[in-house]
């Protein structure tokens, strides 16, 4: 394989994983926008949005023409649990920024981990952990 052929290869793979990586980072941080709207509006956890989460990061890798099988369906549960944990934090930064007057960026900055757990532990029911615990191998399945 000559020179040209091989940079080519290297440069038709790195734009066939763009659009795919692109779409996961989409996709994570929209989810952690709408968790972080509806957590606000709601002001509870809403720990079913885990369940949109995994059924929109699914959706968007297949979209992306991101290859079907093991690597997509890791992507896949691998974003859902990067937003869950994302959304659960900026609710735990709302819950803490409003009572000290301050934006959910601002709040998820500052806040620590051992304050976000404990904030996180008391607004988080069963059914919560629950939705968390679905959404993974959903993710899995709709991926794969």
């Amino acid at each position: 394989m000559s020179l040209t052929q091989r940079s080519r290869t290297t440069l038709a793979l790195a734009i066939d994983w763009l659009l795919p990586t692109l779409a996961w980072i989409a996709g994570v941080l929209g989810m952690v926008a709408l968790w972080t709207a509806v957590s606000l509006a709601l002001r509870s956890p809403s720990g079913w949005l885990a369940l949109v989460a995994a059924v929109d990061l699914a959706l968007l890798l297949r979209l992306a023409a991101m290859p079907p099988g093991r690597w997509r369906a890791v992507a896949a549960v691998a974003g859902t649990a990067l937003a869950i944990v994302l959304g659960y934090w900026f609710h735990a930064a709302i819950t803490m920024g409003l009572m000290l007057g301050l934006q959910p960026v601002e709040s998820a900055l500052r806040l620590g981990p051992v304050l976000a757990g404990e904030l996180i532990r008391q607004a988080t029911s069963y059914w919560d952990l629950a939705w968390a615990a679905i959404a993974l191998p959903l993710a899995w399945k709709l991926a794969r």
